[in-house]
């Protein structure tokens, strides 16, 4: 689960992005970086991703993702961050547990050879 929000009072991002990754590759939360603390969090969450033995892999939002993460708006009015399995929201790492508007963005996460 997300433990800082997007209104968080010291300003620092939400971490559903921290939280999805964490239950992707099944670690404790504190095991992940919080990536959008990084200048370049892209690379950060692709070599952190890498070093776990698994490649992100961006695709079109309306194809089928067995397993990853989806990204869009949520009812709060803010770009969220939920894993998705086999075409569907498998878990929202938000309390309210009430995922996306619609996707935007899919991210495949697949084994290493």
């Amino acid at each position: 689960m997300q433990t800082i929000f997007h209104d968080d009072p010291d300003g620092r991002p939400g971490n559903c992005l921290q939280a999805c990754i964490a239950s992707l590759l099944d670690l404790p939360l504190d095991d992940v970086p919080h990536f959008l603390l990084h200048a370049d969090w892209t690379a950060a969450l692709q070599e952190f991703v890498t070093a776990h033995g698994h490649r992100l892999r961006m695709q079109p939002p309306d194809t089928h993702c067995a397993y990853g993460m989806a990204w869009g708006p949520s009812e709060r009015g803010v770009r969220h961050a939920v894993v998705w399995a086999d075409g569907h929201m498998a878990h929202d790492p938000h309390p309210s547990r009430a995922g996306l508007l619609h996707v935007t963005e899919l991210l495949t996460l697949t084994p290493l050879p």
